[in-house]
């Protein structure tokens, strides 16, 4: 399975990914792609160094598009341990690309890549994939989604949180992908407006994350995330993922 979590800036997409990725680790191989040009610390809240970057592995940005198009299938478990880094739970954490210095252009070919390294990745029986996407709906432009089985949403009590849901919830289903809205950061007071919120615009959220100071200490901190409240809403959405397991295309 392939699982494509994304969100507005700050939603808390990131941590979502680290947690959704623990709680798959239990009972299956984890990998997790770093697909965010921008995002400079997601390794540290894994607990491992930044890999080398796919990036490079594909020839860098002027070769990488001719490169990544002669590997019709693509298993991330061959990848050079350069490329790949073990977390001590055993998730496989990989990084598509960074911007790194001025002037080094914009961040288009490592969108590519993302796009394409999706639809060539294979995962064996018991593999899944979870894939960190840049803030906001870029991806939707560059077509990601194309190669993935289900769009994870995570919205924080914001308007415009909500408002980039009901985009990708109205393109998901054109282009026929399952998506799941998780709203982020709830407390007993905002939890109702938010899903009134969401509820006005044909939403209904799949699961709720509440607030959980341990993971805004070990964010704010740089550091490997912890959570404690907030586990028992990344299982209620890991179980409805798994129980569609069934209408997802079978690994290539």
């Amino acid at each position: 399975m392939k699982i494509l979590v994304c969100g507005k800036g700050g939603s808390g997409k990131s941590a979502i990914s680290v947690l959704i990725a623990k709680k798959i680790v239990e009972t299956g191989i984890v990998y997790v792609l770093d697909a965010d040009e921008s995002n400079r610390l997601l390794s540290k809240t894994f607990g491992v160094e930044a890999p080398d970057t796919l990036g490079n592995f594909f020839g860098g940005r002027k070769l990488l598009k001719q490169q990544i198009v002669e590997h019709e299938k693509i298993k991330l478990s061959e990848l050079p341990e350069d490329y790949l880094k073990l977390t001590k739970e055993g998730i496989r954490f990989a990084s598509v690309g960074k911007i790194e210095e001025f002037g080094e252009g914009c961040a288009c070919p490592y969108g590519f890549l993302s796009k394409e390294l999706l639809k060539r990745i294979v995962l064996d029986e018991g593999e899944h994939l979870i894939v960190d996407t840049e803030a906001g709906v870029e991806h939707l432009g560059r077509g990601i989604e194309e190669g993935i089985d289900a769009i994870v949403v995570v919205v924080d009590p914001t308007a415009e949180s909500v408002a980039i849901a009901k985009l990708l919830n109205t393109e998901a289903r054109r282009i026929g992908k399952p998506l799941h809205i998780v709203i982020n950061k709830m407390t007993e007071e905002l939890e109702p407006i938010l899903k009134d919120m969401l509820r006005k615009e044909g939403l209904r959220p799949s699961a709720t994350i509440p607030y959980d100071p341990i993971i805004f200490r070990s964010s704010l901190e740089g550091r490997q995330n912890e959570a404690n409240e907030a586990i028992r809403g990344v299982e209620t959405l890991t179980n409805l993922l798994f129980s569609q397991v069934g209408r997802f295309p079978s690994p290539s």
